[in-house]
């Protein structure tokens, strides 16, 4: 997504509701329980409204990473 500004846009929201505030998430339980522990350290969102472009998904999948929604579509 570096460099593609309307990349960014389509996967970024502004609707979402609390944080999430991550030190070391290879050692947090909130960090685990929200599927974030191979995560860098920062602040996350907890629940987004809406869900990154299906092309974006299927991206994810070919380069092996697991999209977890968190617009709760989907049961964690």
């Amino acid at each position: 997504m570096r460099g593609n500004m309307d990349r960014v846009m389509e996967c970024t929201s502004s609707n979402f509701d609390g944080i999430i505030a991550l030190m070391d998430p290879s050692r947090s339980w909130v960090s685990k329980w929200n599927h974030l522990e191979a995560y860098y350290p920062g602040i996350y969102a907890s629940y987004v409204s809406g869900r990154i472009p299906e092309d974006v998904e299927d991206m994810l999948v070919e380069h092996g990473v697991t999209y977890y929604p968190k617009d709760g579509t989907q049961d964690d």
